[in-house]
C-alpha cells in the first residue's frame, strides 16, 4: 500500500491513471491519502492490516475495500461498532465518488476522479454550531 504518492507535475494529467483512494478528513490519519492500488485493502488494527488505525473503537480486522469489476465494495467484518457509509451502517456496501466512510473516530471520502474532475468538497466540512455538516444531506 503506498499512501501520499506524488506525480511530476510535468507529466500530462491525461496520461495518469485514475487511482481510487481513501482521502482522511478526520481522525488519527487525517489530511492522509492511501491509494487502493490491490484488489483488496483490509482496515483495522493490526499491523497486518493494509490502512492501520489506532483506535479502541476499530476492530482488529475492521473491514476491507474490494474492486469487483469495475465498483468497489465495502465489507464490515461484523465489528461491533460498525461501518457507516454516508451515515448509514453497511454490512457490504457499495463506493461511488465522494461517499463518506466512518469507521470508529475516522472519516474518509472516497475518490475515483482526479480532484479537477471533481466536485470540491472541502469547503462542505465543516460542522455547524447545531452539530451537522453539510455532508449530513448527502444521500
Amino acid at each position: 500500500m503506498i499512501d501520499n504518492k506524488t506525480v511530476d507535475p510535468s507529466i500530462e494529467r491525461s496520461d495518469l491513471p485514475i487511482l481510487p483512494r481513501l482521502i482522511a478528513i478526520y481522525g488519527p490519519l487525517n489530511c492522509r491519502t492511501f491509494y487502493l492500488e490491490e484488489p483488496v485493502v483490509s482496515i483495522g488494527r493490526l499491523e497486518s492490516n493494509d490502512i492501520i488505525l489506532e483506535d479502541p473503537f476499530i476492530s482488529r480486522h475492521h473491514c476491507v475495500i474490494r474492486k469487483v469489476g469495475e465498483q468497489y465494495l465495502i465489507e464490515d467484518f461484523n465489528s461491533a461498532n460498525g461501518t457507516y457509509v454516508n451515515g448509514e451502517r453497511v454490512s457490504t456496501g457499495s463506493l461511488k465518488e465522494g461517499c463518506l466512510i466512518e469507521i470508529g473516530a475516522s472519516q474518509f471520502i472516497f475518490r475515483l476522479q482526479n480532484s479537477e474532475d471533481s466536485i470540491e468538497l472541502s469547503q462542505d466540512l465543516v460542522v455547524t454550531e447545531e452539530g451537522r455538516s453539510p455532508l449530513d444531506r448527502v444521500a
